[in-house]
């Protein structure tokens, strides 16, 4: 901005002296000595001025060649191998520090800046984040940065916490995204509900979307349709959103999560999702009050669903859902109940009603009363076939709970007889086993999870060759201190291939390796102790 000089009203020459016009109006004479003086001065200033901006200028010339001259790589390959090794660089997934990616690169030096500009995929995954420091200058950013990515699909996430404060920026930003529509082909948004009926895409009705992720949050109610058109997305996740916001090919979606989800929309999306292999869903809640999907009369078959994850159910919503399900090609069920009470009655009516060959089982937050020598048997009955099982007790448990379930398998593990049921091993495929809870009392139970030593190579028994035991809550370490006689077992265990471990993160304790250090001046293992490859001697 110019200004005038407060003396004669000038605005030439600015940053320099009028001093002639100056002494002339004060003296009606011709100029002092002094005002001659500084007039010479300022035409060195300026001549001073110029000479600085050309060896600024020379220096930043310099400095490219010495970039030229010290990088041995970017500045001697050819710009496409250049380009290609700034690709390996970038994040694929949008996430806060996505973005910087690409700007650091741009920063190092002009070569750089060069390279990265004119490489499109550089610029295919953005991060957009609205917030209180935010203002118009983000959409003109937006702009920019999908103008360098060409024509290639693009990887967007769109976050912000409120929408009163920052409408009008949100607004601008969403504009700006919806004129590159046809090139989603993965979409986050994370923001208030309201504000997701403004992503309505532009007017080709062209889409290429695959992974759309729906977080919103707030009382309004929000709808996902991007105007006539519906996008075939393989993977949706969804939350705060019940299944009639969200506006596409259901028939082509095959990995889904939702949360806070109704029975009812569960049911909905097993009828209207036929080729989803996977399935997560997390605070499944009763039946809507409003408008609910109708109750199916016979269980919902649904031919492809290979992996279900279900947590924070109530027992209401668990029973609902389970009960009118099919699911003949399920192979890992996954249940965290979050009431600390699991229901096994529907799981296994579920197990049995699908004829299911089901390779994993993990059920979470067992409560005080988990799973006694009936469920145990009822769910080997309904999965014959399992082959990893995952338990995790609640932090209420004690080793009470612990140990009665590893009884229940230390008096099952071999099969007795091929026509009598009864004696069948518990779980009798099962390869590998992980248990967390509170640490047993009686260490022995561990390593008759196995059998005696000559069992483990009985071809009867339970293929069980990988076995895990970690606490649900820290405890002291001198808990963890194995008797001498249970650790001979268990190391001998080792020997023969099992892989055992007794261990806790934090603080980090490994309860064999602790035992076999507390034992080791017991004369009576000695050696053995030191070096388990005895005990197959002993």
């Amino acid at each position: 901005m110019t200004r005038e000089c407060a003396f004669c009203g000038s605005t030439a020459n600015q940053g320099v002296y009028d001093n002639d016009s100056l002494c002339s109006k004060i003296s009606n004479l011709n100029p002092c000595n002094p005002c001659k003086r500084l007039a010479e001065l300022d035409i060195q200033i300026i001549k001073a001025r110029e000479t600085l901006l050309a060896m600024q200028k020379e220096a930043r010339r310099l400095k490219s060649e010495m970039n030229c001259s010290h990088d041995h790589l970017i500045h001697r390959l050819p710009p496409e191998i250049s380009s290609y090794i700034f690709q390996l660089c970038i994040s694929r997934e949008p996430s806060i520090d996505a973005r910087y990616s690409q700007v650091a690169l741009s920063s190092v030096c002009q070569k750089w800046r060069q390279i990265a500009h004119t490489t499109p995929q550089l610029w295919t995954t953005i991060f957009l984040s609205v917030s209180r420091h935010s203002d118009l200058s983000v959409a003109d950013w937006t702009q920019e940065w999908i103008d360098r990515s060409g024509q290639l699909p693009l990887s967007i996430g769109l976050f912000a916490k409120s929408e009163s404060k920052y409408y009008t920026v949100y607004r601008y930003v969403i504009a700006v995204i919806n004129q590159c529509s046809s090139r989603w082909r993965d979409l986050t948004y994370q923001g208030p509900a309201s504000s997701l009926s403004d992503l309505v895409g532009d007017s080709q009705g062209a889409s290429q979307l695959q992974t759309l992720k729906l977080h919103v949050h707030g009382s309004s109610a929000g709808q996902f349709k991007l105007g006539d058109f519906k996008p075939m997305p393989t993977t949706l996740e969804i939350r705060g959103l019940d299944l009639k916001s969200v506006v596409i090919e259901w028939n082509n979606i095959t990995h889904m999560q939702a949360r806070r989800i109704s029975a009812d929309d569960c049911w909905e999306l097993f009828r209207i999702a036929p080729r989803m292999t996977h399935c997560r869903l997390e605070l499944v809640l009763n039946i809507k009050a409003q408008d609910p999907f109708p109750r199916p009369h016979t269980p919902i078959l649904h031919p492809t669903l290979q992996v279900l994850e279900m947590s924070l159910v109530t027992s209401c919503s668990f029973d609902l859902f389970l009960n009118n399900v099919s699911l003949p090609s399920l192979k890992s069920y996954t249940s965290d109940v979050g009431s600390g009470y699991l229901e096994t009655e529907s799981l296994i009516s579920l197990f049995l009603r699908s004829s299911c060959s089901l390779q994993t089982l993990t059920l979470l937050d067992l409560g005080l009363e988990p799973l006694d020598v009936a469920d145990l048997v009822d769910l080997s009955r309904a999965t014959p076939d399992l082959r990893h099982l995952d338990l995790k007790s609640s932090y209420r448990s004690g080793a009470d709970v612990t140990e009665r379930i590893f009884r229940c398998f230390s008096n099952a593990f071999t099969i007795t007889s091929t026509d009598s049921e009864t004696n069948q091993a518990l779980f009798p495929r099962l390869q590998s086993m992980t248990f967390k809870g509170a640490m047993p009392l009686d260490w022995k139970l561990v390593p008759d999870i196995f059998g005696s030593p000559s069992d483990v190579c009985n071809l009867r028994r339970r293929p069980l060759r990988s076995f895990t035991l970690s606490p649900v809550k820290a405890q002291p370490i001198d808990d963890f201190i194995i008797d001498k006689d249970t650790l001979s077992r268990m190391l001998l265990l080792v020997t023969q291939g099992i892989e055992l471990k007794i261990e806790q993160e934090s603080p980090s304790v490994d309860a064999l390796q602790r035992s076999i250090e507390f034992h080791a001046h017991d004369s009576a293992l000695g050696d053995s102790l030191r070096d388990p490859n005895r005990l197959r001697e002993e």
